[in-house]
């Protein structure tokens, strides 16, 4: 079972999560060799997701993030603020090598429902599917990509800090550059919990709500 800070998800909504967003890509089980991908550092700004402030009471979720990837080994540090008390799920999205990827732009708000509102499924179509879930133990894969109880959460201050390193996919790796961090949840009506409508990934909105986006670059 996955749970919301008191809310439980039935298990299938990660699993729905990764059919709905996941890319074609997965971990390898093999050792962090460097494949000749060599090491680069990547230093990034997380900026709001532009829903119609009517919409999501204003969020305005900013941060920063540096990756230092070594071979396949990839060092992620993000800190970020402006967020709910409330574990926040965040990935790295894309789409496959060469096909460009942007964080949404305000014409997402209204695809698929008409509430002022961008959905996850409503901006895959600019930053593409989840390729790894930063999660702060365990699996890194699509699959977890609503394992709300092993994200990060933001402290009463607003403020999340995350730091882990993973193995990332041979894919992955190699077309880093271009990728997108995405951190996801806002508690909409302020009631302490994730809630809301079920939206197309089977979850509640307010747990899957888009709020940051970055676009990693060199």
């Amino acid at each position: 079972m996955l749970k919301t800070s008191g809310r439980r998800l039935p298990a299938i909504s990660a699993l729905v999560c990764a059919a709905a967003l996941a890319a074609p890509v997965a971990a390898s089980a093999h050792g962090a060799d460097d494949h000749g991908l060599g090491a680069h550092d990547y230093t990034f700004d997380l900026n709001p997701v532009p829903h119609d402030v009517t919409a999501d009471n204003g969020s305005d979720v900013t941060g920063a993030s540096h990756f230092t990837l070594r071979g396949r080994r990839l060092t992620v540090s993000v800190v970020a603020n402006g967020l709910d008390a409330l574990p926040h799920a965040m990935h790295i999205h894309g789409k496959d090598s060469g096909e460009l990827s942007f964080c949404p732009g305000a014409d997402r708000r209204d695809d698929l429902v008409d509430d002022g509102l961008i959905e996850t499924v409503e901006g895959l179509p600019d930053y593409g599917g989840i390729q790894v879930s930063l999660t702060t133990t365990g699996d890194t894969t699509p699959a977890s990509g609503l394992a709300l109880d092993r994200f990060a959460t933001a402290d009463g201050a607003g403020v999340l800090r995350y730091e882990r390193t993973i193995l990332l996919p041979l894919e992955v790796a190699r077309d880093i550059a271009g990728k997108h961090v995405v951190i996801h949840g806002e508690d909409l009506d302020g009631d302490g919990v994730y809630g809301g409508r079920t939206t197309a990934l089977g979850a509640p909105l307010e747990a899957e709500l888009p709020v940051a986006c970055g676009k990693v670059v060199g």
